[in-house]
Formats: structure tokens, sequence, C-alpha cells
């Protein structure tokens, strides 16, 4: 991390501290340490108890990288000259994942980010602040969830808990093989995948379809939905209707997918019936080709 950056975020973490003990902590920068591994130690009182924070700082920590980090902290705080009881190991970063978060209160490791968010446990003190995640932060934490990574996980999905390599989620993912092994490290990080092997012939494999699901319902629900736009046009059934989006779709090569009430009803046909069909197409000349080829017209809503 830049030293601004790191500077930065150890004052953040002072700055709170002081404010919850209306006393300003002493810091110590890891040029007067010893110890190569903290970038930084912060002293400070409370109701009259000293305590030594080793701190560590990172860009972005996900529950791998914390239970490594956790386990180097809690070891060489043991190693300094103070008593291990009065040490808190605390890791800084602007981004901490949901799972790091977990992880490093699991390991009583305690942790600051750039949102202010705090955590520090000890004998006779416990501060816990939990805020919501700035943009900067949403951005690191979501952006497996956009683009061509979207394109891997889905991938990665399908296949179910078999073992694959770099090449052939990139070619399931119609990716490069560098945007497939960026997303699979990703994912490694956030221990949704293990790993076998090393090198051109690692393999990985799903082991926590719930969290990717889960995330990816969370990043789902934090965005904006997209413009919804209805068309009319005559047709005798929802069913004939989605048999003509079809091939007038593949007339033009437009991808599209239903969705809503109307994949709902594929997949499993509980109503009785569905007036409407609800369909994604990605906007542009393509759909307007699709929609001109079918003689649709385009009714503002409340209108027929």
């Amino acid at each position: 991390m830049e030293n601004r950056t790191s500077d930065a975020l150890i004052q953040g973490l002072a700055t709170a501290l002081g404010e919850i003990t209306d006393k300003a902590p002493v810091v110590v920068t890891s040029a007067q340490t010893r110890d190569a591994y903290q970038d930084a130690v912060i002293t400070l009182s409370v109701d009259s108890t000293p305590y030594r924070l080793a701190i560590a700082v990172k860009r972005s920590i996900f529950p791998r990288d914390a239970r490594e980090i956790a386990w180097k902290l809690k070891y060489f705080s043991t190693q300094s000259d103070a008593s291990p009881h009065d040490t808190i190991p605390v890791v800084v970063a602007e981004t901490l994942s949901p799972g790091a978060r977990d992880a490093l209160r699991a390991e009583r490791v305690g942790y600051f980010d750039a949102s202010g968010s705090l955590f520090l446990a000890a004998k006779g003190l416990y501060l816990r602040i939990d805020r919501p995640a700035l943009k900067t932060q949403s951005r690191t934490l979501n952006n497996l969830f956009t683009g061509q990574r979207a394109q891997v996980l889905h991938a990665v999905w399908l296949t179910g808990r078999e073992w694959f390599g770099v090449h052939d989620i990139a070619a399931r993912a119609g990716v490069s093989p560098a945007t497939a092994s960026e997303t699979l490290t990703a994912l490694e990080r956030r221990t949704w995948v293990e790993a076998r092997g090393a090198g051109p012939s690692k393999e990985r494999r799903l082991t926590d379809p719930r969290a990717l699901l889960d995330g990816w319902a969370a990043y789902q629900g934090s965005v904006k939905s997209k413009t919804v736009r209805h068309y009319y046009i005559r047709t005798a059934t929802p069913a004939d209707l989605q048999r003509r989006i079809n091939r007038a779709c593949g007339i033009e090569n437009v991808p599209y997918e239903l969705a809503g009430i109307s994949a709902g009803q594929i997949h499993t046909p509980y109503l009785s019936s569905v007036s409407q069909v609800f369909c994604r197409i990605p906007a542009g000349q393509g759909m307007q080709a699709v929609l001109a080829g079918r003689g649709k017209r385009l009714c503002p809503a409340g209108r027929s």
C-alpha cells in the first residue's frame, strides 16, 4: 500500500479511539518499531487500563487473508517485549469483506476500515462499530458480480462440485484465461472454492455454493433496477409470444432471457395463467430490429 493511504488509515483508527476514550492514543509508526510485520503500534488507556494495539495494514481483506493475517499477528504479538495479555492484534484495511470481519471476530483480532467500522476485544474492553460500506468499498466487494467476472461466476456455478481448470472455465464463460484466473483467485480469497495443484495444472472446485448465491443476491439487491419498457402485441397466448420472441432473436442474433414470472412459470408451473411475458434483451439496434421484425408497437405505461 502507498504510505499515504496506510498513514491515513492508522490515523483514522487513532482518531476514532481518541473520540471513544476522550484521550488521544500514542501512535508509533513502522519505522520506529522493531517488528517487521507490524506497520504500527498504538497504545491507549481505557478506564486506567493500558492496551497495546499491534497494527497490520492491508488494502483489502477477504476470509482467506483474514485467517492468515490473524495467525501471523497473534504469533508476532506474543514475541514482543510487552505482555501478550496487554497486546491486541488489529488489522487495518481500506476494505474488509463481511466474511473477513466474521473471521477476525472469531479469532478475537481487532479491525478497522475506511468506513469507520471498528472492532476491539480484550479483557475489560469490547468495542464494535458497524457502518455501511463506502462506494469505493462496494466496488471492491462487488466487482465479481459485474461484466465478464459475472460470466466466470456463472460458469463456476454450473460446474457443481466438479474440479475444473482455468482454461476450461474461460472457454465456458467466453472470457480470456487472464480474466478467469483473476476471478478464480478472488473466489479463493473468499473461500468459496478450493484448489489443488499449482501452475498450469492447478484445479479448483466450488465448495460453498450457498455463500456464492448469497453474495450474488446481496449485490442484486443493492443495485438499481433496470429500466422496464412495456410493449404490446396481439398474440394468442404467452407461450406463443415466447416462441415468437425466440424466433425473432434467433433471426437477428440477439441474446435474450426470459425473466420474472415467465421464467418462474417455466421452472415451476404452479400458476393457472400468466398474462404477460417478461424478457431481458440488451438495449440497442438489435432490440429495435427484433421489435420491428415482429410488428410490435411500443405504448407508454398505462396505455394500450
